[in-house]
């Protein structure tokens, strides 16, 4: 009798473990995708995504980024349980511990989601993003409309912002001139800057190009500090004068003989990014006193 007490008693233990277990697939996989349940925000940015197409990327695969990083991010995702839950949901993907090949895909989804950008208003989102395909520096027009709270997308136009994947450099940074140093958000047309000859000799330069940019929503720059103190916060495509791009330098490296003591990856926070063509024989410029080679080509 004690035998008999004992199987029953586990097998209701195991019955009742399977349907906590079916309740909580039901209420991760089902639940949040019934008609009349309001999304989360990562659902309602893969509504976008699925309507108006794949969004420009800007890090980890959308750009030359040796930093990309899917498994030393992959905590931080799952940490955000609504947009991790998102999408191992769009991902038909098992709540357990992933493989290799199923980490890199979540983090995949997770840079296309952090492309969208959504802002509330009222009971609605409004969105905005750039279209891709990834990776490319071509600018083009963002993409702005209006997601409801069940993920129906509408009112989908071109918006008035024309950027692309940050190639310059921060606004903050400051340009040096004859006169002093100036931010790179006030450089313009004509003014006079401080280039470099081949030989490196500092030479008074005028100001052929400039440029800015709006950069893509979840665009990311690298900042460098040198041991002397100076530093520089730009994107990961920009080359210092001898060639090297930002994105490929690590701690240690030498930048004009001094050591990078720290060095890295931040949000593009101002929203735009600068460059400019001095002229003379190398379109080379100092910011904030590191030499850096122009993205600018002068017309021919």
């Amino acid at each position: 009798m004690r035998n008999r007490l004992r199987a029953f008693r586990k097998r209701r233990i195991a019955y009742a473990l399977v349907a906590l277990v079916v309740l909580w697939a039901v209420g991760l996989y089902v639940v949040p995708i019934l008609p009349f349940v309001p999304r989360s925000v990562a659902d309602l940015k893969f509504s976008v995504i699925d309507n108006v197409g794949e969004p420009l990327v800007c890090t980890g695969w959308g750009m030359p980024n040796p930093r990309s990083n899917p498994y030393g991010e992959y905590p931080h995702i799952v940490s955000d349980l609504p947009t991790y839950s998102a999408i191992i949901r769009r991902e038909h993907l098992p709540p357990t511990p992933l493989n290799d090949d199923q980490v890199v895909a979540v983090y995949r989804d997770w840079l296309k989601l952090n492309a969208v950008r959504l802002e509330r208003d009222g009971a609605v989102y409004r969105f905005d993003m750039f279209p891709g395909p990834t990776p490319s520096g071509a600018l083009r027009n963002e993409l702005v409309g209006k997601v409801d709270l069940l993920g129906h997308v509408y009112e989908v136009h071109q918006g008035p912002g024309l950027g692309a994947c940050p190639i310059c450099l921060a606004a903050d940074s400051l340009i040096s001139t004859p006169t002093g140093p100036v931010f790179v958000s006030k450089i313009a047309v004509g003014m006079q800057v401080w280039s470099a000859s081949h030989d490196g000799r500092p030479i008074v330069a005028v100001v052929l190009k400039m440029t800015s940019r709006l950069d893509a929503p979840g665009s990311e720059m690298i900042h460098v500090v040198l041991a002397d103190g100076r530093q520089l916060t730009a994107s990961a495509p920009h080359e210092i004068a001898d060639g090297r791009s930002l994105g490929s330098l690590t701690v240690g490296d030498q930048i004009d003989g001094v050591t990078i003591t720290a060095l890295e990856v931040v949000g593009a926070s101002s929203g735009h990014t600068y460059d400019l063509l001095p002229s003379g024989e190398t379109g080379e410029y100092w910011a904030n006193g590191i030499l850096m080679r122009s993205t600018l080509k002068p017309d021919s």
